[in-house]
């Protein structure tokens, strides 16, 4: 009996070396690429490797199985600080009633496509891996860079995965609580879930050996792993590890890199550029890009997450921000135009809801098309972590001024008034929240930080739409249960509690 992951990871494979298809397992860029490609040039596995890149975007089975868009929405409304503000709507509403994480085989499929989706970029990660050594051509540059990334691609991957599946990585306690299987060849038979703490430790086998090398290389598109993205990648995990002074090292490694590599922190109406474009966001470290014939349509994040889309989503189910949380910007703060407190902001038509505090931070740039570029990670993110592991490791002074670096280009009168280092480290996190709301991050750092979901705070939370208003730290629905078709197909596969 083969695992079912591998299955899709087969026919991934197949459908990457040998068809012109549009189904939604194919992952090759150019359409058609031979089988003698994988065990070919260095030049060929550059191409090769375009398909992990084009996954992050490629559309499922469904309209919520969008790529790493669809998970950012996911991984926000299992917060508190994104609402959905109608039923109108079906796609999302069950993850923000916390059912759909929790049924092995939910209708929308939430428990699975984490194993769909994550699970065939790594493979296509592990083939690169498998044959860059072996492969000719002269241009060892590329090698390296390729390795790299292929590295990096599998570290992120399986990271994304163990903090959805696995229960929180606790520094100094039992991490020996079964986490994910560890695909580190390309393969078919069975793996069971290694442990919560092999496969933090393979992670940062992987993101340590992509640094060394992509130290030693020139900087690539924003679309590909680089140096700069490598070092991000091993702060969010050291984050998630509480190794608070870590985390504050490799996000400032990220901060010098990006700005030496032409990165630069946004301000004013800078920030209103819609974050829908590479070209018009110089904060972007990390980002998918979409060209205009590559539409997804309403499986796009923008379907969901502009405000100015002609999708249904949009039109009667415009995601909102807690209304506590917007209140807590100050009146100089650009940041307060990402939302519509007052719901009378025209939209594009009538047609459209205007529910108070609804997103405007979203905007696409030619909304006759859901078209649009997705960050995965950005310059402003480097700074809140590197604030964040100050504060936690002791560094209070240092962790004040990096937060005022990041928040004056937000708000010009910005000061940190703070008299304690909980209350520093509680003001870092609402910046977090405001700076990062939508961008997918609210479940994973209320797992991370063991605290519990309390939605009875938020004053436009309604238990019609959220079902679930509370949820204790550390409570066994923080962990996704594994899909009903991977129990099924994996012998040495077990269930989460």
């Amino acid at each position: 009996m083969k695992r079912l992951v591998y299955y899709i990871a087969i026919l991934a494979v197949a459908v990457q070396w040998n068809s012109c298809s549009d189904d939604y397992l194919q992952t090759n860029p150019t359409n058609a690429i031979g089988e003698v490609t994988i065990n070919g040039s260095v030049a060929n596995l550059d191409i090769a490797l375009n398909a992990s890149y084009r996954l992050l975007y490629k559309q499922g089975s469904q309209q919520s199985e969008g790529g790493e868009g669809a998970m950012d929405v996911r991984r926000d409304l299992l917060g508190e600080d994104m609402l959905n503000t109608s039923s109108g709507n079906a796609w999302y509403q069950d993850e923000q009633k916390w059912v759909a994480h929790r049924d092995p085989d939910a209708p929308r499929k939430t428990s699975r496509y984490p194993f769909y989706f994550y699970y065939p970029i790594i493979l296509e990660a592990n083939l690169v891996l498998n044959a860059i050594d072996d492969a000719s051509g002269t241009d060892e540059v590329l090698r390296t860079t390729l390795k790299g990334e292929a590295l990096a691609i599998r570290a992120w991957g399986h990271f994304q995965l163990v903090q959805l599946y696995g229960k929180r990585y606790q520094k100094g306690g039992d991490n020996s609580n079964p986490g994910v299987p560890l695909q580190l060849v390309p393969g078919t038979e069975p793996l069971p879930r290694e442990t919560v703490e092999n496969v933090y430790k393979q992670i940062n086998t992987d993101i340590d050996a992509a640094i060394v090398l992509l130290k030693n290389v020139p900087v690539r598109i924003i679309t590909h792993f680089t140096l700069k993205s490598a070092y991000a990648i091993k702060a969010r995990v050291a984050l998630a590890q509480q190794a608070y002074a870590i985390a504050a090292e490799y996000a400032d490694l990220a901060i010098a890199q990006s700005l030496k590599d032409g990165a630069a922190l946004q301000s004013g109406n800078q920030l209103l550029s819609g974050l829908s474009s590479i070209s018009n966001n110089s904060e972007w470290i990390w980002a998918t890009q979409q060209n205009e014939d590559q539409t997804s349509y309403f499986y796009s994040y923008f379907a969901y997450m502009s405000w100015n889309y002609n999708s249904t989503a949009i039109r009667i189910n415009p995601k909102a921000i807690n209304s506590a949380l917007y209140d807590k910007l100050q009146e100089t703060d650009i940041r307060q135009k990402w939302w519509d407190p007052t719901g009378t902001i025209p939209a594009p038509t009538q047609a459209f809801s205007h529910p108070k505090y609804y997103n405007r931070k979203f905007e696409l740039a030619n909304p006759a098309t859901s078209v649009g570029d997705v960050c995965h990670i950005r310059l402003a993110e480097l700074y809140l972590m590197k604030a964040e592991g100050l504060a936690r490791s002791g560094n209070a002074d240092e962790a004040k001024e990096t937060l005022t670096t990041l928040i004056v280009t937000r708000d010009p009168a910005y000061t940190v008034t703070t008299s304690t280092v909980e209350a520093l480290i509680e003001e870092i996190m609402i910046q977090r929240r405001i700076e990062l709301w939508g961008e997918g991050f609210r479940f994973t750092d209320l797992k991370r930080l063991d605290l519990p979901l309390d939605r009875e705070v938020v004053p436009n939370a309604t238990i019609d739409l959220c079902k679930v208003m509370k949820v204790p730290a550390g409570d066994l629905t923080w962990q996704f249960v594994i899909p009903i078709e991977e129990m099924n197909a994996n012998p040495l596969m077990v269930q989460n509690p």
